[in-house]
């Protein structure tokens, strides 16, 4: 039974079908976009028997796409929670509806690639990093700017130059933009080595896998322990593990 999948990140969305947890090849745009929206419903209208829909957006945003979704399938969208039950990872939060379904969805979706305790980076407009132990349970993890938000935040309330000539290859910053494009990514590969192998280190004699996904994977890899693994579309593959596990 075939799913159609729908992403509604923070500025797009992303949509695929799936079938047995694989999801086919995956399209987006920005939310204000219904027409581009809405032909993807049509071209892959034949054989869908319901739509999953993670969203972090408002009401507005949502109802368009269920109008949508209706208006071209039939059909209506199961809007999965962060309280929903999911195959495999238990949320760590006190309070499980502040947890971001995207950041739940992520986990899911590693946890499906992997049965080691896990780091999930997904590095989009924000980053997001959680931590999983080997049974699935949810440590807890951190929000963080994007890369270009630290960017854009620092530019903004300072007087550094608004210069673009970064030298990522380089270990430190002999630069000034080189030095704030570095800084972001290295803030965030300290977090990861603290909690992995550091003072704070988690999962003591266990070797923990991370999964990164988002836009700014690719910046973000070549800084983080190993095994380092690049899962594109997290939230669409843990939407795919909770379809083909049938919890939904």
């Amino acid at each position: 039974m075939s799913a159609l999948l729908v992403d509604l990140g923070n500025t797009r969305w992303k949509a695929a079908l799936s079938a047995g947890g694989e999801i086919g090849p995956v399209e987006s745009g920005v939310h204000a976009d219904v027409q581009a929206f809405r032909g993807f419903l049509v071209r892959n209208a034949v054989g869908v028997k319901r739509v999953l829909v993670a969203s972090v957006t408002g009401d507005s945003v949502e109802q368009a796409v269920e109008s949508e979704v209706r208006r071209c399938l039939g059909l209506p969208c199961r809007m999965i929670k962060s309280t929903d039950r999911m195959p495999n990872i238990v949320s760590g939060y006190r309070k499980p509806e502040q947890l971001g379904v995207d950041r739940l969805l992520a986990m899911v979706a590693a946890r499906a690639n992997s049965s080691a305790p896990l780091c999930v980076i997904d590095a989009g407009t924000a980053v997001t990093m959680d931590f999983v132990d080997a049974s699935g349970l949810h440590q807890g993890g951190f929000i963080l700017p994007g890369l270009q938000m630290y960017r854009d935040c620092l530019l903004a309330n300072t007087a550094i130059p608004r210069d673009s000539d970064v030298h990522v290859s380089d270990p430190l910053g002999r630069d000034t933009p080189t030095a704030v494009a570095l800084g972001a990514r290295y803030s965030i590969a300290a977090i990861v080595e603290t909690f992995l192998t550091g003072s704070r280190a988690l999962f003591i004699d266990q070797r923990a896998e991370i999964f990164v996904g988002g836009g700014d994977a690719d910046q973000l890899t070549g800084l983080l322990p190993s095994p380092c693994i690049k899962l594109e579309n997290l939230v669409l593959n843990g939407l795919a593990a909770l379809a083909a596990g049938g919890d939904v």
